[in-house]
């Protein structure tokens, strides 16, 4: 039987994602990956994740970008896995060109194409607590060109054989980062599977 595996998308992205497909692709053998699209607001979007795993008795979360800060925010009874996670977006999404109207890089499942991110939806993420378990893991760029050297953040928060660091990728995917028995997102998972 596959593992079901739930993929968590970036800031301004969707489960339309080129991610979402190259892991359906990788993992169509072992797994079943199905992606959810979320969105700014951070309550909604964990509560969101938080209650598609529970109806779909997802196995494994793993989220990308805010999408790590999603997964690494839910309280779900699954292994969990966050790559290059946003672990304080009050302070990264706070740059003018992630600021206004805003046009989302995939299409949605609503069929919208844009949204309007302010100083406003910034306060949303203050309080939102961690739910790190011993079965959390993060995997962080060496040169993560958005969010900057985030490693000492995300290290912090896992066990420390529960981190992992990789020069394969910036901060968005690259396709190498899943090749089959070379990519260093594919080892991990993998490993859990």
């Amino acid at each position: 039987m596959k593992k079901k595996v739930l993929y968590i998308h970036g800031f301004c992205s969707s489960a339309q994602t080129a991610t979402a497909g190259r892991l359906r692709e990788v993992f169509s053998d072992t797994c079943e990956v199905h992606a959810i699209d979320v969105n700014h607001h951070p309550a909604e979007s964990i509560r969101r994740i938080e209650e598609y795993v529970a109806e779909h008795g997802i196995e494994l979360l793993v989220g990308t970008s805010l999408g790590g800060y999603y997964t690494l925010c839910a309280d779900v009874p699954c292994t969990k896995v966050a790559v290059n996670p946003a672990t304080d977006p009050e302070v990264s999404l706070n740059h003018p060109e992630m600021m206004g109207h805003l046009r989302y890089f995939n299409p949605r499942q609503d069929g919208n194409w844009y949204f309007d991110f302010g100083p406003e939806n910034l306060l949303e993420f203050r309080g939102i607590p961690f739910h790190v378990t011993p079965d959390t893991y993060i995997l962080c760029s060496d040169h993560d060109e958005l969010l900057g050297d985030n490693r000492a953040a995300c290290r912090a928060l896992v066990l420390p054989e529960h981190f992992s660091e990789t020069s394969q990728i910036g901060h968005r995917m690259d396709p190498s980062f899943t090749e089959p028995g070379t990519g260093d997102l594919w080892r991990l998972l993998q490993q859990l599977l």
